[in-house]
């Protein structure tokens, strides 16, 4: 257990505690939480229930070394505060340090157990001024989420269940890839090929941060071996471009096909990069932004040939990586001891192959809920809708609901997820707690 607070006496109230499931502990799942804090002035209790980690284990060990995937500018937990992890950076670490030289922080990538540092102190913070509300942690794989009367019930693995009012699924990519579980992997490999005489290459599948935070570590740690990259795109992700904010566009058409919906979007963004001399990668941000507005208007069918078709390319050309990381990883492909080969199914490979894929599911939240994938969407406050009807109780943030949805795929649209559905989620909670 990390930690545990109970309601105190002297502040109780008369008025039944919500319960709330927050399933995932990671960056998603600690916004949501600390959204829930802030926007939620009403006693509850909320459990952070996640298969393998403890709040804040994303910083730990060497992937708490890597750095983070977006800029300090774009990872604060505080959407009302967008500067705040930036100022964090300048008042706690960086306060006449060697870098204050710099500009500002705003475009440095940190380590990830900095980041981690700071949405610990906020979340802290946060629990401070709440003396109305319990946080509990539990590791436990989640096996099902069905309705239980007036909330839902979380059933785990080992046969365990709870019941609650609110179900808040941020499980990022942990699904059906645990991150943990690809850095164990890719060091228990390297070791046992370094002690080999003649030894096959190590394969590492995937084409995101992690597999080339993943790569870059195992060279840094002295692995010399031949190195293959399963990337079905036969590329890794592309440096940040500069910000695409004050980029104008035309009012997106009321369309319902997909069709028309990136003819829309190629036709404004070339219009723009025209007018504005944006880099491509500033170009594609642009148009992910612009697609959340015109999914709106599309049906069912159409959302799902996006998913099926389109949803992995464009996640490919819009996840970005600090740009040394960008520059280090072409000089390692440049030494020939790493190469791009043929995707491949890691479930069937052996052990020298290693799943290092990034891709949030679609189908195993389905599993989850006991739904057809196919009818599942979500709205822009983060209910989870089937058929176009909201399951009530449940709501999705973070990476999982971008299998459902076009991105942009930032924390920072994650965390203005995270406080829409907060504002959604008080008044439904508190209809449901009352008619006990």
């Amino acid at each position: 257990m990390f930690f545990e607070r109970a309601v105190r006496e002297e502040g109780a109230s008369s008025v039944p505690a919500m319960r709330i499931a927050v399933i995932g502990a990671g960056p998603s799942g600690l916004a949501t939480t600390i959204a829930l804090m802030r926007r939620v002035h009403r006693p509850f209790e909320a459990w952070l229930i996640d298969a393998e980690d403890a709040p804040g284990a994303f910083g730990d060990g060497p992937a708490g070394k890597a750095l983070t995937t977006e800029p300090a500018r774009d990872l604060s937990v505080l959407p009302d505060r967008p500067d705040d992890f930036a100022e964090w950076l300048k008042g706690s670490l960086l306060a006449g340090g060697a870098v204050a030289a710099l500009r500002g922080p705003q475009d440095l990538h940190v380590p990830r157990a900095v980041f981690r540092d700071y949405v610990m102190a906020r979340f802290g913070e946060a629990l401070s001024l709440r003396r109305d509300v319990r946080i509990r942690t539990f590791r436990g794989a989640v096996r099902h989420i069905g309705v239980a009367g007036t909330g839902l019930r979380v059933a785990f693995r080992d046969g365990e269940s709870a019941e609650f009012d609110h179900v808040v699924v941020a499980t990022g990519f942990g699904i059906a890839e645990r991150e943990a579980a690809s850095w164990r992997g890719a060091a228990a490999a390297a070791e046992r090929l370094s002690q080999q005489a003649d030894p096959s290459p190590l394969t590492l599948v995937g084409n995101g941060p992690r597999l080339a935070a993943i790569l870059l570590d195992l060279r840094a740690r002295g692995f010399a071996g031949e190195i293959n990259v399963a990337a079905a795109s036969g590329r890794l992700p592309q440096p940040h471009g500069r910000g695409h904010e004050g980029m104008a566009f035309g009012e997106p058409p009321a369309t319902r096909s997909l069709k028309d919906a990136f003819r829309y979007i190629r036709n404004e963004c070339s219009a723009a990069e025209a007018r504005d001399g944006g880099q491509w990668q500033t170009v594609v941000d642009a148009a992910s932004a612009r697609l959340s507005v015109v999914w709106r208007n599309l049906p069912q069918a159409e959302r799902n040939h996006y998913r099926r078709h389109l949803l992995r390319l464009h996640r490919h050309f819009s996840v970005r990586i600090a740009r040394d990381v960008h520059r280090r990883l072409g000089a390692e492909f440049e030494t020939g001891r790493t190469r791009f080969v043929p995707s491949c199914d890691p479930r069937s490979a052996d052990e020298n192959t290693i799943d290092c894929r990034e891709m949030p599911s679609a189908r195993a939240l389905a599993g989850l809920i006991g739904r057809d994938a196919a009818a599942l969407t979500v709205d822009d406050c983060g209910r989870l809708l089937s058929h176009s009807e909201a399951l009530c109780g449940l709501s999705v943030v973070g990476a999982i609901a971008s299998s459902l949805r076009p991105g942009p795929f930032t924390f920072a649209e994650t965390v203005r997820q995270t406080y829409r559905a907060v504002l959604d989620i008080a008044p439904q909670g508190l209809a449901r707690v009352s008619h006990r």
